[in-house]
């Protein structure tokens, strides 16, 4: 194995491996204070309970998610250094400000996990919101960078790919490439998609299991089922508006990464889009135009120079098929799912939808495409990061003498890369402890709760309100008045 080929594998594994902590980080703090909210407005221990017990589980992940990130950092610095540098001298401002929206982001969970029952509830609530608005702008900010390496601004990034020399340096300009319209919207959909549809994932799965559930277990579980259903449906709104935004830009900001993603071999109007095997004429012109047109000429690799086509065809089409067709499919099982636990259809009895937290079919559909949502997660940052090759900085478009197109390159992944043999160390370290980190947080996330009942969680959680907590007090004071009356009466006696 040669150094180029290593340390691109290690940039895969590290980035494909804490990508994984992400969607959680940007997800949960939503999740968490829904149910929290919900727990104070139907006075309701159940939601409560699902509030506390998943906090616990975003400060674990936020943790190893730190940790993941920390070893990214070092290897941008060490393997990549050569592709840093020239951030470093134009779009290192994105990175700063990041490392601001993350320490915002450490310091509202701290409060949030401490406010507990120290908080009022509003206050409580606003910092978990602010968590997540840590980790959106985190993201967003990360997402500024990548999309600022697919079309690179704030220097003269022609005068580069001509001599090496970087002038003209605008930093507020880097911070607006053209490709965040559509990496943006579609980072933060996605990850609230494939969080909201994995946490469904885990509720359908624990009552598709466990058979010996008791009334509180039932009830918790059903209280979490519905509310993820019904995020991750809102959300799928968002993503598909998002995916729909993402391939217009595409076509009139990277031509050629379009016709990579979609394996598009030759210029045509009518283009075609593929879908589960299935071709549909002219329906890739219809979506990339605006206002939608059928006959739309997309350009296909036939318009450029053979040495910018994608070295890594044959895995960028298949991994944003893969993307694709399971978020559409997602979207549709999300749709379905939470229409069926809001209006409960009787017409959709044959299926189970008339209860679907009682029946198989639904619970398996859940279960199924919503964990399958990570799989699309991953498959769409393989076709995003491999589409964009042979280049790790694109580059402007120009039309050669002979009519094609070519890429100015920036600068070609081959010449960003760390080729001393000292990486090696660099490199086996940081995969082994990713590795480690994500074994023991799962280890660590099953020790924590198969040693804490549900129903301890719901004990825990019955004052969530002054309400149901008078309630509860009304009834035990009733119950200690029949107890010493009935002493009373035992001594008359």
């Amino acid at each position: 194995m040669t150094l180029e080929i290593f340390d691109r594998i290690l940039a895969a594994y590290t980035m494909g491996t804490h990508v994984l902590f992400t969607y959680w980080a940007i997800t949960l703090p939503i999740f968490i204070v829904a149910a929290e909210y919900l727990a104070y407005r139907k006075n309701d221990p159940y939601y409560m309970a699902i509030a506390k017990r998943w906090s616990v589980v975003m400060a674990v992940l936020f943790a190893v998610g730190s940790a993941a990130g920390a070893a990214i950092a070092i290897e941008f610095i060490t393997v990549w250094y050569k592709w840093m540098y020239v951030v470093n001298q134009v779009d290192i401002l994105a990175f700063d400000i990041e490392v601001l929206a993350f320490f915002t982001e450490v310091i509202f969970l701290a409060l949030y996990m401490y406010g507990w029952d120290r908080l009022s509830r509003g206050a409580h609530m606003i910092i978990g919101l602010l968590i997540s608005l840590g980790s959106v702008a985190s993201a967003i900010l990360i997402i500024l960078v990548n999309s600022w390496m697919n079309t690179p601004t704030g220097f003269n990034v022609a005068q580069y790919a001509q001599s090496g020399q970087i002038t003209d340096v605008d930093p507020l300009g880097a911070l607006a490439p053209p490709a965040a319209i559509a990496e943006v919207p579609m980072g933060v959909a996605g990850a609230w998609f494939v969080g909201f549809g994995s946490i469904l994932g885990y509720f359908a799965y624990r009552m598709l299991t466990n058979k010996n559930m008791d009334h509180e277990e039932k009830e918790y579980y059903t209280r979490g089922f519905k509310l993820s259903a019904y995020l991750w449906a809102g959300d799928a709104i968002f993503l598909a508006w998002a995916g729909d935004n993402a391939g217009k830009t595409l076509y009139w900001a990277q031509p050629l990464k379009l016709a990579t993603l979609e394996g598009l071999r030759t210029t045509q109007s009518n283009a075609p889009l593929g879908f589960l095997g299935i071709k549909i004429p002219g329906l890739l012109s219809l979506l990339v135009s605006w206002p939608p047109n059928p006959n739309t000429v997309v350009l296909g690799y036939s318009s450029f120079v053979s040495q910018d086509w994608d070295p890594v065809l044959w895995i960028s089409h298949p991994a944003y098929d893969i993307h694709a067709t399971l978020g559409i499919i997602g979207a549709l099982v999300a749709w379905v799912l939470a229409y069926s636990v809001w209006r409960r259809p009787k017409w959709l009895s044959f299926l189970g939808l008339d209860n679907p937290t009682e029946n198989i079919i639904p619970l398996g559909a859940a279960f199924l495409f919503g964990w399958l949502q990570l799989i699309a997660w991953e498959a769409g940052w393989v076709a995003a990061e491999t589409g964009r090759q042979p280049w790790v900085v694109w580059g402007p478009m120009v039309q050669t003498a002979s009519g094609l197109y070519a890429i100015q390159a920036g600068l070609a992944t081959a010449d960003a890369f760390n080729n001393s043999p000292e990486i090696l160390p660099i490199g086996i370290t940081i995969m082994v402890v990713l590795a480690t980190a994500v074994a023991g947080t799962v280890y660590m996330l099953k020790k924590l709760f198969s040693t804490r009942r549900i129903a301890d969680d719901i004990s825990a959680s019955l004052s969530v309100s002054s309400g149901y907590a008078a309630g509860v007090m009304a009834t035990q004071t009733s119950k200690d008045s029949s107890i010493g009356n009935d002493k009373i009466i035992d001594k008359g006696k």
